[in-house]
């Protein structure tokens, strides 16, 4: 047996995690502790895990714990600093678990070998390191915290001070917001997933805060953590699983065309768990406004649940609302992540998609299309002004320009397809 590991939820100890055999999925196995399920005021680690007496074992338990992790370049220079092998995912957990997205901790009960910590503010780090900070390698600068956040996009949790200054917290402390560096890959995806939360923030939807810094002379987006709230004069966590964990996929199935959950299957997981209008309504909006602004990344590991101390679910705030339309299509695929009726391209979505999905997402046809035609108009409106404001703040003008320009097009293209007239 690998292990056991232990697990936290909200700071206090809820199960064990282990691995009985070799490292199959059908191999791991969770536990709720008895003292816990005894206790007052439980709250289940996941919809998938809910809470029982008897062990989970499986690709559920794997699944769950190993969406947490990071995935693609950030993995791999993770795992080769830290020398653990590379499909080796419960050595990963062990390793950088202690401090994940949400309310979540996964510790090991042998002492860990911690890398050392480098005192000073982010940017000393950064001047520190020079050129050796690459694509992956912000998440581990210069801190002994276990940090996993899931994702391909290197990133860092940080503390935001009150006069500006980024830092990275201490042993006891929590971070308050996500530093994202501009991708070396996609040059400019700092601009553009700025534009594309700024947008959403200006047409009324629910997203994380965010605004476009400069690290020693490097772009990066700095995100307001919306699983950390200001409670009682401190920090406080805030459970999340994002839709994959909810519903038992593993990461590599986060897309619709792997076999991952379709937007049906989230439409049917929100009203199952009851979270109310709100949140039926949230998930139309995520769903058009993507297609709107030509995001055809936006898969099931782009949404997520809260979960307070008293187990409350609701809909998480949208984040990763990038216009994937504005890079080079021999970089990234045109087909939307989760369908949209029979559409296999983000600009070809019709009135005829539209219907398809509401049919299968249970919402009214009519609805949906109008709500397309009004969100595209909200979009229209606000797009200049989205982008002067971004250049103000120190995004880069022509590159504005140019995908304020694709975005336009995309959106006034597909207002038209779904004004289409069409039968009751």
């Amino acid at each position: 047996m690998n292990g056991p590991l232990n697990v936290t939820l909200f700071d206090r100890s809820i199960g064990d995690l282990a691995i009985t055999g070799g490292r199959s999925p059908e191999d791991w196995c969770f536990t709720y502790q008895a003292d816990y399920l005894s206790s007052a005021a439980v709250v289940p680690l996941s919809v998938a895990l809910p809470l029982q007496r008897d062990s989970f074992t499986g690709a559920a338990v794997r699944n769950w714990f190993c969406n947490l992790l990071p995935e693609g370049g950030v993995r791999d220079t993770i795992t080769a600093r830290l020398r653990i092998p590379h499909g080796d995912d419960f050595a990963l957990l062990a390793a950088i678990g202690g401090e994940c997205a949400g309310a979540v901790s996964i510790q090991s009960p042998s002492p860990q070998t911690e890398f050392p910590r480098e005192e000073g503010d982010l940017e000393t780090l950064l001047q520190l390191h020079g050129d050796d900070v690459g694509e992956g390698s912000w998440a581990l600068l210069g801190t002994r915290l276990r940090l996993s956040l899931a994702g391909a996009q290197d990133k860092i949790a940080v503390i935001a001070d009150p006069d500006g200054r980024l830092r990275l917290p201490g042993r006891d402390e929590l971070s308050t917001h996500i530093l994202k560096p501009d991708s070396r890959r996609f040059r400019g995806l700092r601009d553009f997933e700025a534009l594309g939360l700024t947008l959403a923030h200006a047409i009324g939807l629910r997203v994380s805060a965010s605004r476009p810094v400069e690290v020693l002379g490097r772009p990066a987006l700095l995100i307001e953590r919306y699983d950390r709230v200001a409670g009682s004069g401190q920090v406080q966590r805030l459970h999340q699983e994002d839709f994959c964990q909810a519903l038992g996929y593993p990461g590599e199935m986060k897309y619709q065309s792997q076999g991952g959950p379709g937007l049906a299957r989230c439409s049917a997981l929100i009203r199952q768990l009851g979270l109310g209008p709100a949140a039926v309504q949230g998930l139309l909006d995520w769903a058009v406004f993507n297609a709107l602004i030509g995001n055809a990344d936006a898969h099931a590991k782009n949404l997520g649940l809260l979960c307070d101390r008293h187990g409350i679910r609701r809909l998480a705030p949208f984040y990763d609302l990038v216009p994937t339309v504005v890079l080079p299509e021999t970089l990234v695929d045109r087909a939307p992540a989760l369908q949209i009726g029979a559409a296999t391209r983000v600009e070809a979505i019709t009135a005829e998609d539209w219907r398809m999905f509401a049919a299968q997402s249970q919402y009214a046809p009519r609805f949906v299309l109008s709500r397309v035609i009004s969100m595209a108009d909200a979009l229209l409106e606000r797009l200049v002004p989205v982008g002067e404001q971004l250049i103000e703040q120190g995004c880069d003008a022509k590159r504005m320009a140019h995908a304020s320009r694709i975005i336009e097009c995309h959106v006034r293209q597909l207002q038209a397809a779904a004004a289409v007239p069409y039968a009751s």
